[in-house]
């Protein structure tokens, strides 16, 4: 990483096509720097989420949904579902 020395700002790759070289250019001013060899850079991207996309993971003391009755299942799904209708309300 490096920094402008005429303003201290950040100074990010310029590849040109046609060329083999990198120039390091400065966010700021403009200024350009030629680099003989060129450093190893790694692109990062964050994003960030609201808590509604963020999974929630529920746990309760009742039975698991394959020893339910067919009955408790269906009652289990309207629950779900009027959970969800009642979220988007």
């Amino acid at each position: 990483m490096e920094f402008c020395e005429k303003c201290g700002a950040l100074m990010l790759p310029k590849k040109e096509e046609g060329k083999k070289s990198i120039t390091l250019k400065c966010r700021e001013c403009g200024h350009e720097k030629l680099v003989r060899s060129p450093p190893e850079y790694k692109v990062e991207h964050r994003i960030k989420h609201t808590p509604r996309e963020k999974i929630i993971v529920v746990e309760e003391e009742s039975r698991r949904f394959d020893e339910m009755t067919e009955d408790e299942r269906r009652e289990r799904r309207k629950e779900i579902l009027e959970y969800y209708e009642s979220e988007d309300e």
